[in-house]
């Protein structure tokens, strides 16, 4: 089964400041932990390049500490004592925010006024916090059926495909919770990581409205233009997975051969074919391979044919790696990588990966391996 992840964080902006005394915009920042044993706090702004301290103060013996010399942009921070002992924030200028914390374990005693979008952060893993209990209980559900009941391979496979059906609604009842949220919260920054958790082709509305909230509210901010840039690629990442979906035309694809000839995927019209996605350097995918040829020497005379599609870079390793699978089927790359111009048409966001076409051209299946592939073409080549 599959695991949801606390709220991942992602941060692009760049920053300046000056420790030399008070900023102008009357930013402060004051806490009281207990457990302090007079450590040094520091406030780090966070950016796609790491973090780096913009603030810092110590603790007194009452566990009070205040932090005065910086003035922020919107943005993720994050307030620190050690590595591992940390609590994050979501801050603007000129708020005034009170936090309290045991200072031994900040991140989990974390409480915060005086920045909604912090507290709004808060809310947000805690509910991915919730989220993981949940899964986390199905998941030990099965190591334990694994130590109790001596699960052999097969039985295992079986047991974990029927926890796969209350995992998947879980994870569709969280989603849904998550997404009404961020919709309610459209224009808050904190809203940004919780997004992530989501996936673009099934909530792209909700990204959508988060970009139309948050690009009225910081028009000029440089971490929602970024935002602005991914919801675009991911809007167009779903619209060509809408174009691949079962029952459709299969896009057309014509890339060069080994022989530097052109090859036409609608040339193959008329035969079941069966589109492969892999790479010389792709360890799953040479591990596959054999899967498929059984496949191949099996229904080749039953009108079936195999479109390899390479994610090759180096044309030698490429060759080379055909001919040292003993791959008999039409081979196609134009060598560009992931930026190949068959990923862009198919959406292919990881291989090995294939999409199986009919003899009309029209899609019929994706992601078929192994027993499954078999499977498939037993039911159509009959």
């Amino acid at each position: 089964m599959k695991k949801i992840t606390l709220i991942a964080f992602a941060a692009f902006a760049l920053y300046s400041c000056d420790k030399s005394g008070s900023n102008n915009s009357g930013f402060e920042i004051k806490g009281t932990l207990s457990n302090s044993k007079g450590e040094v706090i520091f406030l780090e702004k966070l950016s796609q390049a790491g973090q780096a301290s913009v603030d810092s103060a110590t603790i007194n013996e009452k566990g009070e500490f205040l932090m005065n010399h910086y003035s922020p942009s919107i943005g993720f921070y994050r307030l620190r004592i050690s590595n591992s002992n940390f609590a994050m924030m979501v801050l603007d200028s000129s708020q005034k925010v009170s936090v309290n914390a045991d200072a031994r374990d900040l991140g989990n005693t974390f409480q915060s006024e005086g920045s909604p979008d912090t507290k709004l952060f808060l809310e947000y893993n805690k509910l991915a916090q919730g989220q993981k209990l949940r899964t986390d209980s199905l998941e030990n559900i099965f190591r334990t059926a694994m130590v109790v009941m001596k699960l052999d391979s097969l039985r295992a496979d079986s047991l974990s495909k029927e926890l796969q059906k209350p995992y998947e609604v879980m994870v569709k009842q969280y989603s849904d919770v998550l997404a009404k949220k961020i919709k309610e919260n459209s224009s808050s920054f904190a809203s940004i990581m919780a997004i992530q958790q989501l996936r673009p082709e099934n909530y792209l509305d909700v990204y959508k409205e988060l970009d139309k909230g948050l690009s009225e509210k910081y028009s000029d901010n440089k971490d929602i233009k970024s935002y602005h840039a991914m919801v675009q690629q991911a809007e167009g990442m779903v619209s060509r997975t809408e174009a691949i979906k079962i029952g459709a035309e299969a896009p057309e694809l014509i890339l060069p051969m080994p022989n530097d000839k052109d090859l036409a995927l609608s040339s193959l019209r008329g035969k079941v074919v069966l589109i492969d996605f892999w790479a010389s350097w792709c360890g799953p995918c040479r591990k596959e391979l054999p899967n498929v040829k059984r496949a191949y020497e099996k229904y080749k005379s039953k009108g079936f044919e195999i479109l390899g599609v390479s994610l090759d870079k180096d044309r030698d390793a490429w060759l080379e790696a055909i001919s040292k699978e003993g791959l008999t089927w039409p081979q196609v790359s134009d060598l560009k990588f992931w930026q190949s111009e068959a990923c862009q048409i198919y959406a292919v966001q990881s291989i090995p990966y294939t999409v199986l076409v009919d003899k009309e051209g029209k899609i019929i299946a994706t992601d078929l391996r192994g027993a499954a592939l078999d499977k498939k073409l037993a039911e159509i080549l009959k």
